[in-house]
């Protein structure tokens, strides 16, 4: 596997050191923010790639809404040597300590029933920085960002089934992701499947590591079949 192919939007990366360096050199903002997360040893989130990023060179980002309030989002980019650490998106189950206690039992049955079903549910965004840097990212405006990769048809009915039903009882957000990295918001697909005459040609609007685009369903429901 190619070195850039094994990173995917929203995954966490660890810096080390030179990669810092790198990047201070080039922001000359919001020092004090970026200086906390070297400080603090939080993990930067892996966006799309720009287009003129080199080879060897991830895209990340840096919300810095609470440690800097001159400008809440940095945009920078990291060699892969300089990667120290890398993982997928925080699972769900992980993160439900940290949730807002009117959240917890409905996060808890679901991430239960999603489990039951064999769909493995994780989260970014706000939730998942509350529980990386014990900072209150979440507010009651905030919306709780949860992913999920179906394996195959079944696996995609189940979770976009079980979001529909749990969406009622919390202010649930997010993507399905395809096995190619094509993520839709699981709501908008949702959406799309409510037309009367839909029909697997429609278009939704796919994001993946390179740019963002709109894609016939049909495309990504045969993705599943290449698992």
């Amino acid at each position: 596997m190619d070195q850039i192919e094994q990173f995917q939007r929203h995954d966490l990366v660890w810096l080390s050191d030179q990669a810092w360096s790198d990047i201070f050199s080039r922001q000359t903002q919001n020092s004090e923010g970026l200086q906390r997360w070297q400080r603090e040893e939080w993990p930067a989130v892996v966006l799309r790639r720009d287009a003129d990023a080199a080879d060897d060179e991830v895209c990340i980002g840096f919300d810095l809404s609470l440690t800097d309030g001159r400008k809440p989002y940095i945009f920078a980019r990291t060699r892969v040597e300089y990667i120290i650490e890398h993982q997928s998106s925080l699972s769900l189950s992980t993160v439900i300590p940290v949730a807002p206690v009117a959240w917890q039992t409905a996060l808890r049955e679901l991430n239960l029933e999603a489990t039951a079903a064999g769909v493995r549910l994780r989260v970014y965004g706000a939730l998942a920085l509350q529980f990386l840097t014990g900072l209150n990212y979440l507010d009651t405006n905030s919306r709780i960002d949860i992913l999920f990769r179906p394996q195959d048809h079944k696996h995609l009915v189940a979770g976009l089934t079980l979001l529909q039903r749990y969406r009622e009882q919390m202010p649930l957000d997010g993507e399905v992701i395809f096995p190619r990295g094509q993520a839709v918001s699981w709501k908008e697909w949702l959406l799309s499947d409510s037309v009367p005459d839909a029909a697997q040609d429609q278009l939704v609007l796919v994001k993946d590591m390179y740019q963002a685009r709109l894609l016939p369903k049909h495309v990504l429901t045969e993705s599943l079949h290449e698992t």
